[in-house]
């Protein structure tokens, strides 16, 4: 049986009045009954709310259990968990409340226009509902989100498209990167960014999972997934030199297991790879003709740019040529290439060679409590006018522990040009990671994140 999972827009009555008072689209009414139910079960309950929650994340101080606080973030295997996870969940609420034909809806915010379509819908906003003539609460709601339309620049998805390849050597692919240690395209945008914009229970994995918008969230992103290995010349991990033998084999390999460690759900890798499997479709995975056109003309543009190769072509390499360590952010730091650092590192400052591409990588990032987005700029000097390299959520910082630490990657190429125009020679540059201004908390003096090292890459010469 194949289930079909709609978009929310065709569902929601698009109203705050109309949805406190008005009867829900079937499938909404269904979300809301079994969410629930599984709230009125206790947290010991492998049905329960609390238990599907805390299977994603806990928050700290909350006794483990064996399958719970598994979320595979800044991996490789980001998109096949979540997948697997949402079809456990599925299928949880199709138990509960006796529906069989109920498929978990997903939430289009990437698709440009009204602001509508970037709000969450009105049937998560409302904190009660009318059902059967009674106003009761409304499972749905959850406190503290940001009430306001995601900024369109935070659901884009070309550039996670444009790519071809689901795994790269350094720079991510669309999924991520081989060695698996980097967070891939679909992953840092639109992924991050909406965590981060919904806020509240949202802003943080130990949290996400009891915000029922997480999973309308996830499905979208697991339909981007679809969308994305239905473009012509998308090449998986799996396909011949896409990625390591031993990526591969850890792919092969990989079983996900959720609910009652005695009798637990087991998904195998093939199972996850088609979806069809866990029974269900998406409504929509063609993309409008406007951003069709984008993400050709993006794929077509990136054939032919640093780091971007043919399957059966080796990618460059990127050789580290500058560092510079413990910076705060809003912090401007000088960062000089030693010559003596590598032949490249050498080539540069001496003015024989020009790099082709740029590189800037935040490792070991720590914060307390983080702005929600930091913006990567770069001078050529430290008197000339800042260049925006990039962008990075702080999803994954607030809310987890301590001492975890975090990595990002910031692809400054396209601001190459500029930095070379200017007189950048391959000498010293000048970093600052700066909070993202326009957003609420953009002027907290409060927040801040460290860096345990700043490095810059160039291909090898």
């Amino acid at each position: 049986m194949i289930r079909t999972r709609q978009d929310i827009a065709g569902l929601t009555l698009g109203d705050a009045a109309k949805a406190a008072t008005q009867q829900w689209h079937p499938v909404l009414d269904t979300y809301a009954r079994g969410v629930e139910l599984m709230k009125a079960l206790p947290a010991s309950d492998p049905r329960s709310w609390l238990w599907a929650a805390n299977t994603h994340g806990i928050p700290p101080g909350t006794p483990p259990r064996p399958t719970w606080n598994q979320c595979t973030h800044q991996s490789v295997f980001f998109l096949p968990w979540h997948r697997a996870y949402l079809a456990w969940f599925e299928e949880t609420i199709r138990d509960l409340t006796g529906d069989p034909d109920w498929a978990l809806p997903y939430w289009d915010y990437t698709v440009p226009g009204t602001r509508a379509d970037r709000t969450v819908p009105v049937e998560f906003s409302v904190r009660t509902r009318t059902v059967a003539a009674n106003v009761v609460p409304n499972p749905l709601f959850a406190p503290n989100r940001d009430a306001g339309p995601i900024p369109i620049g935070d659901v884009g998805i070309v550039d996670a498209l444009a790519d071809p390849r689901f795994v790269r050597s350094f720079l991510p692919g669309f999924g991520g990167a081989d060695p698996d240690r980097r967070t891939g395209h679909v992953e840092n945008l639109p992924h991050n960014f909406v965590h981060n914009d919904i806020g509240g229970l949202m802003g943080s994995p130990a949290t996400a999972g009891r915000d029922p918008i997480f999973w309308l969230h996830h499905s979208n992103i697991d339909r981007l997934w679809e969308v994305w290995s239905g473009l012509p010349g998308s090449v998986p991990p799996t396909a011949p030199g896409a990625a390591s033998a031993l990526l591969v084999a850890q792919w092969r390999s990989a079983v996900f297991v959720f609910g009652d460690p005695a009798s637990p759900a087991t998904y195998t890798m093939d199972q996850v790879e088609d979806p069809t499997g866990f029974g269900y479709e998406y409504q929509v995975t063609e993309l409008p003709a406007d951003l069709a056109d984008a993400v050709q003309e993006a794929r077509a543009a990136a054939g032919a740019a640093v780091g971007v190769a043919p399957v059966d072509e080796t990618e460059p390499e990127w050789e580290p040529i500058a560092a510079t360590f413990n910076v705060t952010s809003g912090q401007d730091r000088d960062i000089p290439v030693a010559a003596g650092a590598s032949a490249t590192a050498a080539a540069l400052t001496a003015g024989t060679t020009t790099p082709s591409g740029l590189v800037i990588e935040l490792s070991g990032v720590r914060a307390t409590d983080p702005h929600g987005v930091y913006v990567v700029e770069v001078r050529s000097a430290p008197d000339a006018g800042a260049h925006r390299a990039g962008r990075i959520s702080t999803f994954g910082l607030a809310g987890t522990a301590d001492e975890e630490e975090r990595d990002y990657l910031v692809d400054a190429t396209p601001i190459l040009p500029d930095l070379l125009d200017e007189g950048w020679s391959g000498g010293t540059l000048s970093i600052r990671v700066v909070p993202e201004q326009g957003r609420a908390d953009s002027d907290d003096v409060d927040k801040a994140i460290r860096v345990r090292q700043v490095t810059l890459y160039v291909p090898t010469a």
